[in-house]
């Protein structure tokens, strides 16, 4: 099934890991999102990080409870939103 609006696809996350956005789930998310063609952003507020890059991701600085906002656009938008939303929602770190 492919985004049929043609625009970016939202949706806004708590983290919920008593660790916050750490390396491990935002390894797992950057690997993930590098294999979309889609293009993924995460914001943390007002700082805004290219979500196929772990650097970006752990700049966020996300601590646990911060609301995080995942857009996603492109081809497979629909297909990865899910999957993205549950790495960063995990209470715990999520499965590789």
């Amino acid at each position: 099934m492919t985004n049929m609006v043609n625009e970016p696809l939202r949706r806004t996350v708590v983290v919920v890991n008593p660790f916050g956005l750490h390396m491990r789930p935002a390894t797992l998310f950057a690997e993930f999102a590098s294999n979309l063609a889609s293009d993924v952003t995460v914001w943390n507020g007002a700082k805004r990080a290219n979500g196929k890059s772990l650097w970006d991701l752990v700049g966020l600085y996300a601590i646990p409870g911060s609301e995080l906002i995942v857009e996603i656009d492109g081809t497979d938008a629909m297909e990865g939103l899910d999957r993205l939303i549950e790495i960063l929602a995990s209470p715990g770190d999520p499965e590789y």
